[in-house]
């Protein structure tokens, strides 16, 4: 009996269907409702009446029969899973002047271009993933080109993968060129390498209280470039090839919880480093006289060495706050690298024997060694708030390593290519001890909610120990002290509800230094205020001067520093229609130290004086062009210029159309301008470039 009803049950539902058409369309010839009709909706009627209104309440009319039936409400629109952009577009560059120099700086070529790119999916109900992200751009021949991946499923894990690539081109013609003032541009010191950076991390269960992660990252460098061969006398420029690399691999785990946070870490890196020069012709080097009447020679050579590093590290960080007047922090980090390198070298030519005047005809040397740095980091802070208006805060830091290696050379010299060649054999050490420690107390008191005051003391303290000077008699290592104290005071104001000042300055009497040029007697002074106007209008102004003196005897050593900078923000009701950027500094700098000239070993006066005028301006107009369509467009540009030692001027303006085609497709174009001339000395070295680029915007 169950099956048969099973059975007529889809046969009843299918029965009842035609019904409703047929009550539907019961009208005659004439459009008039039949008899049967009428009778159906008199008893509908009767029915809904059989139901009595509240007290009252009046009876409602009766709508009309085809709107009887509710409307069904329309399904809600699912939601995209894919969203972002795709900038493609084509570039054209018109150049003059000098190329290497045009390289060095901006390297920009033209053709076709993946501009950039930002996509996202987020599918719903995926078991796998909840989001994913990509982001990449200027893919298709420009010197940086960038890629980012983010993966997410919420209360699983996440991923974050970088990559980069830089194309590194330096080839300046006025460095590292001693045959400048002759016309010939030969950079002794160039570099055309493709350096490469990707690094990812994985993270388990992210928003948890514990989260345990994984990383690992790779840099590496592959290229060719210019180095001299450095021999006694003179100096060869070769080719020189790079090829380098390291690798990171760590984990560790974060712990989240409602006071106090850490960060535990274990990694380790390795280092390879394969680099070599060579010459495949005779070169006579720099030197452009005989030396005691003989002239040196290269008539070939090459020099290859290869270094391998690894190096385990531990990093700890800690922030509490165990009350609420208490705040703590901390971080240590443990490292111990090590490194193995070897050296190959071999040239045939003339060449000056180191000092004396004899010379010879060949020499091979090989030099290997090894060391070790074991390296430890370590900071402590604590902000204790005593009241309301009174804080304290305490800041220790210590940095200790040691540089232990050991290493020999091995060199064999044939005065002549027939001739029976003669050997010695050199070993070596070094030993470099490095520790470094500063505390930092200050106060800060708050007069008034618009007015505090800062004030408070560092102190520096340190030792080395490290190898004297070769040219000097005494102990083969020597000793060095690092004492100094600064004097810290600040202070923030706002005085008014449109403006704000802050400043501080620093006041440091050093007694010793490791360095010729390292901190001593110091002074850093630094102002800023800021100005709201009317109009959403925002202006600020930063003033900043920093001094370093060494007096002692031999070092005489004045730097000095200064730079003041305005800007002003214009963004009418938050930047929708018009927003407008400008920014200019005015800065110096002054450079005057005596250093030693290892030839005559007698002090030599360096001086170096730098001012500079930096602006830019930049405006973005939203310019309505039909309904629901508005175009961007994008102007303004930048300059510097330069007064002193090496006065230069630098142009770079640009201007930029974005105009919509469909919903899903824009248009836009792009013009830039880069100008480089160099007064004076160097003008040579000036370029200038225009570019064209257009290309379409793809909305998903």
């Amino acid at each position: 009996m169950r099956s048969c009803l099973a059975l007529l049950l889809p046969l009843a539902l299918l029965s009842g269907e035609p019904a409703i058409k047929k009550e539907a369309n019961t009208s005659n010839s004439a459009g008039r409702p039949t008899a049967r009709a009428a009778t159906a909706r008199k008893a509908r009627v009767k029915k809904v009446s059989l139901t009595a209104p509240a007290p009252g309440l009046a009876v409602p009319e009766q709508a009309p029969e085809k709107k009887e039936q509710k409307e069904a409400a329309p399904a809600p629109k699912a939601e995209k899973a894919l969203t972002g952009y795709i900038d493609a577009g084509a570039r054209w560059v018109g150049r003059a002047g000098d190329f290497n120099t045009y390289r060095s700086m901006v390297n920009l070529s033209q053709g076709l271009r993946l501009v950039g790119l930002d996509l996202g999916w987020e599918p719903a109900g995926n078991k796998l993933v909840d989001s994913l992200r990509v982001q990449a751009g200027n893919w298709g021949g420009d010197p940086y080109n960038t890629a980012r991946l983010d993966i997410l499923k919420r209360g699983k894990y996440r991923y974050n993968g970088n990559y980069s690539n830089i194309a590194y081109y330096n080839h300046l013609p006025s460095f590292a060129d001693p045959a400048v003032s002759s016309g010939k541009f030969m950079n002794q010191r160039a570099y055309d390498t493709a350096i490469s950076n990707f690094d990812n991390e994985l993270q388990i269960m992210p928003g948890a209280r514990i989260v345990p992660y994984f990383g690992f990252s790779r840099n590496s460098s592959l290229g060719n470039g210019i180095t001299p061969l450095v021999e006694n006398g003179n100096e060869y420029p070769l080719r020189n090839v790079v090829d380098w690399g390291q690798k990171e691999i760590r984990g560790g785990v974060r712990v989240e919880m409602q006071r106090w946070h850490a960060t535990l870490e274990e990694g380790g890196t390795w280092f390879d480093d394969n680099q070599s020069v060579y010459s495949t012709q005779a070169l006579s080097g720099n030197r452009t006289s005989p030396y005691f009447g003989q002239a040196l020679v290269l008539t070939s050579g090459g020099q290859s060495y290869r270094i391998r590093g690894t190096g385990a590290y531990t990093k700890g960080l800690v922030t509490a706050n165990p009350t609420n007047w208490l705040d703590l922090s901390g971080a240590f980090v443990r490292s111990q690298p090590q490194t193995f390198g070897q050296l190959n070298q071999s040239q045939t030519g003339t060449f000056a024997e180191p000092g004396s005047v004899l010379f010879y005809a060949r020499a091979v040397d090989y030099a290997y060694g090894n060391g070790r740095a074991p390296h430890t980091s370590a900071t402590a802070a604590a902000e204790v708030r005593a009241g309301s208006r009174l804080r304290f805060r305490q800041v220790w830091e210590t940095d200790r390593f040691v540089i232990n290696g050991t290493g020999t050379e091995r060199s064999t010299v044939y005065p002549t290519l027939a001739s029976q060649p003669y050997q010695t054999v050199t070993p070596d050490g070094e030993r470099l001890e490095s520790t470094r420690s500063r505390e930092q107390v200050e106060a800060l008191f708050d007069l008034s909610k618009n007015f505090m005051l800062r004030g408070g003391y560092r102190w520096e303290w340190g030792r080395s120990l490290m190898k004297s000077d070769p040219f000097v008699p005494g102990p083969e290592y020597e000793r060095g002290e690092l004492k100094r104290g600064v004097l810290l005071a600040g202070f923030m104001a706002r005085p008014l509800s449109r403006l704000s000042v802050n400043g501080d300055f620093e006041a440091g009497d050093g007694e010793k230094t490791y360095y010729r040029i390292g901190l001593m007697d110091t002074s850093r002074y630094r102002l800023q205020g800021r100005v709201t106007l009317p109009a959403d209008m925002f202006f600020n102004v930063i003033f900043t001067r920093f001094e370093n003196q060494n007096p002692n005897k031999g070092i005489n050593y004045d730097y000095q520093s200064q730079a003041t900078s305005a800007q002003l923000q214009w963004m009418p009701k938050g930047g929708k229609r018009v927003s407008i950027l400008a920014d200019y500094s005015r800065s110096g700098v002054r450079s005057d130290i005596n250093y030693l000239y290892p030839l005559g070993l007698f002090n030599v006066r360096s001086l170096y004086i730098d001012k500079a005028n930096t602006g830019m301006v930049l405006a973005d107009l939203r310019l309505p062009v039909a309904k629901n369509y508005e175009a961007k467009l994008t102007f303004g540009g930048s300059f510097v210029t330069t007064a002193g030692s090496r006065p230069s001027r630098y142009y770079q303006p640009q201007g930029r159309i974005q105009l919509p085609v469909t919903p899903k497709l824009e248009f836009f174009s792009e013009w830039r301008y880069y100008g480089l001339s160099q007064p004076y000395y160097y003008t040579y070295e000036g370029f200038r470039s225009h570019m064209y680029m257009g290309g379409l915007r793809f909305l998903l």
